[in-house]
């Protein structure tokens, strides 16, 4: 930050310039669906559960989870989470948790929502009697645009000049082409906020970045 005065001007009319360089990124949220154990097992066995996913690989994917005699809910969730993460196509498009009953598939990679996607119990040939729901925790989506907030490190008397212009960086195999407009969409004197919006979303898995170089400009608080 610098303090300009102009030539033969008053010292009360100095103006503060203050430049700066930040950056935020546009891409999307990941998809998260729950699996909550219903039954613990009544019997050993092995349990067939099908995952569906409209971008997994192989999908739907029949895994089988072998639990034994009296294994609780949070017991058959842990072998539930255990069996998912080890097969190649559920375990390499989703990561997965389990806390409790509840197994958690978080996409890798965020996309536009699928409303397709499930687990089910597809077959239970030695009567485990072990079920489940699944649900949807966080539905997928793709981003066109993002905000960058310009913090002073002046204090000023009245809102600083916002001056400079957002650049839009591609990532690679981003279908996005250019910024569709910006505007300033938040402004006080201790900061000034910038919503960018990209003419589409980048796709599925891939991050745009907009940065914007430039300064405020404005009276300091006396």
């Amino acid at each position: 930050m610098a303090v300009l005065v102009p030539p033969r001007a008053q010292p009360n009319i100095a103006c503060a310039v203050e430049g700066f360089n930040l950056s935020n990124t546009i891409s999307g949220t990941k998809q998260v669906m729950t699996v909550t154990i219903a039954t613990p097992a009544a019997a050993a066995g092995t349990v067939e559960f099908t995952v569906t996913a409209a971008n997994m690989d192989n999908s739907p994917k029949a895994v089988d989870v072998v639990v034994a005699n009296g294994d609780t809910v949070e017991e058959v969730a842990a072998l539930v989470a255990a069996a998912f993460a080890a097969d190649d196509d559920v375990g390499g498009f989703f990561d997965i948790t389990a806390a409790g009953a509840v197994v958690t598939l978080t996409c890798k990679t965020h996309a536009a929502n699928d409303d397709t996607m499930a687990v089910e119990v597809t077959a239970d040939p030695d009567t485990t009697s072990v079920t489940q729901t699944d649900a949807i925790a966080v539905e997928g989506a793709l981003a066109t645009s993002c905000t960058i907030t310009v913090t002073p490190e002046v204090e000023y008397a009245a809102i600083p000049t916002l001056a400079g212009a957002p650049q839009h960086v591609k990532g690679d195999g981003s279908v996005a082409t250019k910024i569709d407009n910006w505007a300033i969409t938040a402004q006080s004197t201790a900061g000034v906020t910038i919503t960018v919006t990209l003419d589409q979303a980048p796709g599925a898995g891939i991050t745009d970045t907009i940065v914007f170089i430039g300064g405020l400009i404005g009276i300091p608080a006396r």
